[in-house]
């Protein structure tokens, strides 16, 4: 087998591996607010985020897509008729494909200078969380905004009032916003530790 078509099979089998990680890791979500048990924290991102940091941002994309549709086959379109899946799928690509474009961008210019470090890769993860907790807040806020009133129009026949509508991207943006904090304290140890001593099994 040729060094590329072996890189290529490696590739694809860490990305598989990955996406089963991640979607046993979607089933494990669990409400953050006893109050609003339909707003659920789950840690499925991190294996995106991982394949995100390693084979690029498309990578990341796969995973996040895979994992919805595989969890929506297993658990059937239910009451929310796809909604949670659409959404767990904006805000965890909100993260991790900003978050990746910009750590892998910041680490090659580094390299290419020779001035890469442990210091520098340091800086690069906290600047890269920083704008992925901006974007799962920003992108899931508008995805929210957009998608929430048309859900409970068209599937559940509930027009919201302005009230409704803002005490739910109100109360979404939160547990976006923690969830963002959550995989940025993650991402450290995934990058610092995984990502080095697994590498050479994976590139």
């Amino acid at each position: 087998m040729k060094k590329n078509q072996k890189k290529s099979l490696i590739q694809v089998v860490t990305i598989a591996m990955l996406t089963a990680i991640s979607f046993v890791l979607f089933l494990l979500e669990f409400p953050l607010f006893a109050a609003l048990g339909h707003l659920k924290m789950d840690l499925s991102d991190i294996p995106a985020l991982f394949a995100g940091v390693i084979y690029g941002p498309g990578a990341a994309v796969i995973i996040e897509l895979l994992k919805n549709v595989i969890e929506l086959i297993f658990k059937g379109i239910g009451t929310q008729m796809g909604f949670g899946n659409l959404m767990n799928f904006i805000v965890g690509c909100a993260y991790v494909v900003p978050f990746s474009i910009l750590f892998r961008s910041l680490k090659k210019q580094s390299e290419k200078k020779g001035e890469y470090t442990s210091a520098k890769e340091n800086k690069y993860i906290l600047l890269s969380s920083l704008v992925g907790v901006a974007a799962i807040v920003i992108i899931g806020f508008g995805a929210n905004y957009l998608v929430t009133p048309l859900f409970f129009k068209y599937f559940l026949g509930i027009e919201l009032d302005g009230a409704t509508l803002w005490t739910a991207i109100g109360s979404s943006a939160t547990l976006n916003a923690i969830k963002g904090v959550m995989l940025s304290v993650v991402a450290f140890p995934i990058i610092k530790v995984l990502v080095e001593r697994l590498k050479k099994f994976i590139y």
